[in-house]
């Protein structure tokens, strides 16, 4: 596998690129037993200094384990299988009303029935460290050539590449 790690100005935009149609990633926190826990979140923004942005409520669960150890990852597959990124970083919630005016979509009404101005909304904000991404082939198609391929060849079967982004 191709491995590539990328450090420098066009980190954010490679890491906007590589999130391009990947709606959701799933957000891991420590819980204060050291456990670890994920729930699916809306990705909302990710801004020109690598901070993702979500929205949240105040009393979620998610804030609170936050608050005790901000060391946090999310991690997302594109909708047809062809990406994977695992990004890790420092998150803290954080109360910003012209943020959230900035990102607010009225569909959120249906878990803040008040409106962007609901007082139990605030936002995660990850300021990201590392990226690392798996690119894959799309079509089953092209992976069944290529392990077949690796067969015959006797050679190690090579999906796709691999690469790092370093933002912190």
């Amino acid at each position: 596998m191709k491995t590539r790690k990328t450090r420098g100005s066009n980190t954010v935009r490679r890491l906007r690129s590589l999130l391009k149609g990947i709606p959701v990633g799933m957000l891991t926190t420590r819980t204060e037993a050291g456990d670890t826990h994920s729930r699916p979140m809306l990705i909302q923004d990710v801004d020109e200094s690598g901070w993702l942005w979500f929205m949240t409520d105040r009393s979620s669960r998610k804030a609170c384990e936050l608050s005790q150890n901000p060391a946090a990852a999310v991690t997302f597959q594109s909708p047809r299988g062809d990406r994977y990124l695992s990004v890790q970083g420092t998150a803290v919630v954080v109360e910003d009303d012209h943020k959230v005016k900035e990102i607010w979509n009225p569909t959120y009404r249906a878990w803040f029935p008040k409106g962007r101005r609901d007082p139990e909304i605030v936002l995660v904000a990850l300021k990201v460290a590392r990226v690392d991404y798996w690119l894959v082939p799309r079509g089953r198609l092209a992976r069944a050539a290529g392990a077949a391929t690796a067969l015959v060849t006797r050679r190690r079967y090579d999906p796709g590449g691999h690469g790092t982004l370093q933002l912190a």
